[in-house]
């Protein structure tokens, strides 16, 4: 099965936050680290991540499809 993850690319990222203010259960800033990051979750709001995606004045955010197996 696939999965759609939202990714950011951190290096077109200035950290202008505005995925956070739209997605604030989706993207988050580390202070440790300063770097912006998407939070682990089983699924993402795509209507959500997708406006997001639209408004990053940078358009570094994407979606990407990974494979993962449900483990029981």
């Amino acid at each position: 099965m696939m999965k759609k993850i939202p990714s950011i690319d951190l290096g077109r990222c200035t950290e202008c936050k505005g995925c956070i203010e739209i997605a604030p259960t989706v993207f988050c800033y580390n202070v440790s680290t300063g770097l912006m990051e998407v939070i682990e979750q089983d699924e993402y709001p795509e209507d959500i991540v997708d406006e997001a995606i639209k408004d990053c004045p940078e358009d570094c955010i994407s979606w990407e499809e990974c494979s993962w197996t449900i483990v029981k």
